[in-house]
């Protein structure tokens, strides 16, 4: 969890930077559990080594008020002390990089540069949700989440990353998140077995969800759609690795939920004969409005 910073702030040049401005007071318990999901966030994605000795932990390293502000540095605990360690730049800049990305993707605000490489997890929705909390439905309420580097020991410092978000994109992640958790959890893809699998050319499909990040082959996926000539029901949706397929269908100008039609190859995967999902091998081309 996030505790209290026991060095000095000469001792770490990298940082994270929280403002939470939540347009008037703030309740103690609430920005408590705020800054707790961060850490639960961190925990999951940053602060995992096999050595339980040198997992590093966030520390606060500065409070200001006003609008609250909250540098935010990982240490290691060494006999009692909290030391920095060789690779705190790089989890600073990726953890800060994360969060980021993920509020932006809830808030429908991300570009493809920022699409993640993996889709939130429904604990990092609910985490993200909590971090957010005290601000939303809050007139006037911000959020700016930043890397800084301190350049010199008197305080100067350099701002490498940035993120802000303004009261709408801040409701909007939230209630993004709430229908999210509130919907039923994806079943996993089947597991691939011999003769498990049909191939299909030139197949008309229809995405019923999709997101702008990058395909998954595997693993849980949010990516769903109908292919009418194989079943009426939305299936999962996969890509070859590495073939660029998915930017080709949904990073255009055209909304891929309901303007477009893509005519594609697909490795079906069945169950019992039954089909669970579809791995996308080419898109033959792509029939947009009412073309």
């Amino acid at each position: 969890m996030i505790a209290p910073f026991p060095t000095s702030v000469e001792d770490s040049k990298d940082r994270m930077i929280i403002r939470l401005d939540p347009g008037g007071p703030i309740d103690l318990e609430g920005l408590a559990a705020s800054f707790a999901a961060l850490a639960r966030f961190y925990a999951r994605h940053h602060g995992q080594t096999q050595d339980a000795d040198t997992t590093p932990r966030l520390f606060i390293s500065k409070l200001e008020n006003g609008s609250v502000v909250a540098e935010i540095v990982p240490y290691v605990v060494m006999l009692g002390q909290a030391v920095p360690f060789m690779q705190q730049a790089i989890v600073v800049a990726n953890f800060t990089t994360r969060v980021g990305k993920a509020i932006r993707a809830f808030s429908g605000t991300e570009s493809p540069a920022d699409a993640l490489t993996e889709l939130p997890s429904r604990d990092d929705a609910r985490d993200i949700r909590e971090f957010v909390r005290p601000l939303t439905g809050r007139k006037g309420s911000s959020l700016g989440i930043s890397h800084a580097r301190y350049e010199r020991q008197d305080g100067d410092k350099r701002v490498t990353v940035e993120y802000l978000f303004d009261e709408t994109e801040i409701n909007r992640a939230a209630l993004t998140i709430d229908a999210e958790l509130a919907t039923p959890a994806l079943p996993a893809p089947p597991p691939q077995e011999p003769g498990s699998t049909k191939t299909i050319q030139e197949a008309m499909l229809f995405f019923q969800q999709a997101s702008r990040a990058a395909g998954k082959s595997a693993g849980r996926t949010g990516d769903r759609a109908i292919v009418p000539s194989v079943s009426e029901k939305a299936l999962p949706v996969y890509f070859v690795k590495d073939a660029g397929l998915k930017e080709q269908m949904v990073q255009g100008q055209t909304n891929p939920l309901t303007d477009t039609t893509y005519i594609i190859d697909a490795e079906v995967q069945l169950v019992d004969g039954e089909p669970k999902g579809y791995v996308v091998t080419r898109v033959v081309r792509v029939i947009e409005g009412g073309d």
